[in-house]
Formats: C-alpha cells, structure tokens, sequence
C-alpha cells in the first residue's frame, strides 16, 4: 500500500504540522510524509487554502486529521462542523484520518472512497494499555472499515509496550501502533521495527501527543536502527 508515492514497504516518519513555516523544516528534518493537524491550525486561516499552499511547496504526501477533541485533539465545535471541515479537504490530501468512535466516519469514509485516497482508522486511550485481545478486537474492527488501522495507547509499565509490540507482530500489515506517554516514548523507534509502518514526529515547539518525539529524532534514530 502506499500514501500518495510513499509506498509503506519501510518504516515511514510523518511530520505532524500546523503552520506553513512547518513543511520546509519537516522536510528538512527528514519526514516522508506530512499530516495536517487541522484542529491545531489558527481560526484565522482558510483551511482549504492553506491545503492549497501545502501541496504547491512540496511533494509529500498529505494527511488529513481533524482530531476529536475526546481523543486528543482541539477541535471544540460540533462533530458536523469538524467532518464538514475534514470533508471539504479531501481533494487535497492524500490520506484522511477518522476516528474509529466518530459519529461522522461513514461520511468520511464515503468521501475518501470517492476521493480514491487511503482511509487511516484510529483509536486513542488515554489513560491505560488495552489487553492483547481487546487490541486485536479493536484493529479488526478499525481493518474492516478502513485501510489502515491506528492505535494509539497509554503505556504504565514495559510490559505494555511489549504487549503492544507482540500485537503488532501478530495482526495484518499495514498498521500504525503507538505507545504514548514518558515510557512509550521509545515505542516510536522501535514499533515501526515490529512492523508499524510509520510513526508520528513533532516539526517545532512541544510534541503533539504524549511522549512524541521530533521529526529528527526519529530520523536519527531509525537511520541507526533500519538504515
């Protein structure tokens, strides 16, 4: 499978990013692909212009996330509001990300099939690590509907992350899995290794989840370990 000309044959690295000035430095910094947290943009901007001014400065593939405020984003307006909003971007982008929980994702999935652009299914919990059976019973759920599945979850313990990785192990490539938090932090390296086929890097500023590391880092590091 791949996201606009990225095929996920190898570990990928995808700049999270919120301003213009972020896509020259995330390709500076060595992501391969970009998503476009649209919940974290300014309210000032035109969303559909700032796709446009994206995709004429680089040729990375775009995802579009316009997260749910309940799993880890900032969008604070009706769930109609934030799937118009994802909807009217799609011709932009080369991927979309809808949560698994969202009320409005059979609209989105909808638009992405009529878009012919990749579907990324994804489930945040926040507060613990999921059993290896309710993990694999969410990532079926998430593969039915959807391309690829994400799963994001909060680490306590090494035996979370290794839980984690055993999953991802186990289940049908493509996937992204992620282990959040202080400990999970190395899961971003290592979990494209088992198999995840991409992990998530800030650009600029603070992380934009638990325990994320930058575009750089990650970079670094996957260098090391993946050549």
């Amino acid at each position: 499978m791949r996201i606009g000309d990225v095929e996920l044959n190898t570990p990928k690295i995808v700049g999270v990013i919120n301003s213009f000035d972020e896509v020259e430095m995330a390709e500076k910094a060595g992501a391969d692909i970009l998503e476009i947290r649209m919940d974290l943009i300014p309210k000032k901007n035109d969303i559909i212009q700032f796709f446009k001014d994206v995709i004429n400065i680089t040729s990375l593939p775009i995802i579009a996330t316009n997260r749910l405020n309940s799993e880890g984003g900032s969008f604070f307006g009706s769930e109609d509001q934030r799937i118009s909003m994802l909807m009217s971007v799609m011709e932009y982008s080369d991927a979309v990300d809808i949560e698994l929980r969202a009320i409005g994702r059979d609209f989105v999935m909808d638009q992405a099939r009529n878009n012919d652009i990749v579907s990324i299914i994804s489930y945040h919990d926040f507060s613990e690590t999921p059993t290896k059976e309710q993990m694999l019973k969410i990532l079926k759920e998430a593969r039915l509907i959807g391309d690829i599945p994400k799963l994001a979850v909060m680490a306590t313990s090494l035996s979370d992350i290794v839980s984690l990785l055993e999953v991802t192990l186990q289940v049908q490539k493509p996937l992204c899995m992620i282990a959040m938090g202080p400990i999970g932090k190395h899961s971003r390296v290592i979990a494209p290794i088992y198999g995840s086929a991409f992990t998530y890097g800030h650009v600029s500023g603070a992380a934009k989840a638990p325990g994320q590391l930058s575009v750089r880092e990650l970079r670094n590091a996957l260098d090391i370990l993946v050549g």
